[in-house]
């Protein structure tokens, strides 16, 4: 893999990551159809932005689930 390739899925994958907070701080379907719409413009959305996507939500749940955690 070159320097350049990587650079880019790095680049995806904060991509996807801004995406996933976009959608955790404005959960409402507006907001999820306008990322949509906008990850989707050429018919594909990149590995990476998908990770990014994930890994941002499953990082949000875990911390919530630790949060309850300590609450009990």
């Amino acid at each position: 893999m070159t320097n350049e390739t990587q650079t880019q899925n790095d680049e995806d994958f904060d991509y996807g990551c801004e995406c996933a907070m976009t959608l955790l701080n404005e959960p409402t379907e507006d907001c999820l159809n306008d990322l949509i719409d906008e990850l989707d413009e050429d018919g594909m959305i990149a590995t990476e932005v998908v990770y990014g996507l994930l890994a941002t939500i499953l990082m949000s749940i875990t911390s919530e689930d630790e949060d309850d955690e300590e609450v009990q």
